[in-house]
């Protein structure tokens, strides 16, 4: 079984979890695992795999609630119709 190291990409905005260095680690797969390396500590580790269903478990995930209600219903009445007021121009005379 031979190593063979895939090619070895930087991931932008990743932290090192040890020098807590910005985008200095390189991830890359070796023999079938995921493997990431800091480049400016050395710090390597092996990545665990994804869940089964290959989707992260978040903190919205779970059943959401109706937000409590307050107060009282809103009762909507019809507008009440105008009357027309005569202006200087609907005087009738031409």
């Amino acid at each position: 079984m031979s190593s063979q190291a895939g090619p070895k990409r930087f991931i932008a905005g990743a932290v090192c979890p040890r020098c807590g260095a910005q985008d200095r680690i390189r991830v890359f797969s070796l023999d079938g695992a995921t493997h990431r390396d800091c480049v400016a500590c050395g710090f390597s580790d092996v990545l665990e795999e994804a869940p089964a269903d290959g989707l992260p478990r978040g903190r919205l995930d779970g059943p959401r609630k109706p937000p409590p209600t307050k107060g009282q219903p809103l009762q909507f009445h019809p507008p009440k119709a105008r009357r027309r007021q005569a202006g200087p121009d609907d005087s009738g005379v031409s």
